[in-house]
């Protein structure tokens, strides 16, 4: 694989050059700056679920946190009182009664929104949501024929 691309101004990686971003210098902090204890707690339990996946990046942008290996492959979209709103990228439609919506990206990149309520919430079934992401952060689906399951 190619070497990552590194935008001139604010120093973020992408997997495609010239990708197009919220060019800043965002932090974790600003994003969880105001928030409930609550809600601080339901981001470090999924932070540290997704870190224990392997290598990953902290890309904060202006209105989220995303998780990069090669690509982003989970984010925060949304931190409320009581409540994150989060994505997995699958390469595959993964239907279950826990994603909000599910956009179509491509006919290898499917965006399953969820949303965490509480710490308990975030169990094995998000936890296999979060290792097959993390293998398409990787790019581990381009190089199968068989992506959807990764056989």
């Amino acid at each position: 694989m190619r070497p990552l691309w590194k935008c001139p101004k604010c120093s973020r990686e992408f997997a495609n050059r010239n990708q197009e971003h919220s060019c800043g210098k965002y932090s974790v902090e600003d994003f969880l700056d105001g928030k409930t204890q609550k809600a601080i707690a339901i981001y470090r339990a999924f932070e540290e679920l997704v870190f224990g996946l392997g290598s990953v990046r902290l890309a904060p942008a202006k209105t989220r946190v995303g998780f990069q290996a090669r690509m982003i492959f989970a984010a925060v979209n949304r931190l409320s009182s009581d409540k994150l709103q989060a994505h997995v990228v699958l390469a595959r439609r993964l239907e279950s009664p826990r994603f909000t919506k599910i956009e179509t990206i491509s006919a290898r990149n499917h965006v399953h929104h969820f949303v965490i309520e509480s710490v308990d919430q975030l169990d094995d079934e998000v936890l296999a949501w979060l290792q097959e992401a993390y293998r398409v952060g990787l790019q581990q689906h381009l190089q199968s024929d068989s992506s959807p399951g990764f056989d």
